[in-house]
């Protein structure tokens, strides 16, 4: 279920908009990195339904912020 007013970091897993979102990038730059390996492959839930855990995206940005 989609809550557009919950605070991302209150959630464990997120769809690719609002990883995106919390990436502060777009969605086709979300899924480039995806495809080039920068960002987890996510986990997919169905056809067309993948998720992001939100830990693993906030460890991306540890990542990168110390380099």
């Amino acid at each position: 279920m989609y809550l557009a007013n919950q605070n991302i970091k209150d959630r464990n897993l997120v769809r690719a908009r609002e990883a995106a979102a919390f990436l502060s990038i777009g969605v086709s730059t979300f899924w480039k990195w995806v495809k080039e390996g920068k960002l987890p492959k996510g986990i997919r839930l169905g056809a067309g339904t993948t998720v992001w855990k939100v830990a693993d995206l906030e460890e991306f940005i540890e990542r990168r912020a110390a380099c």
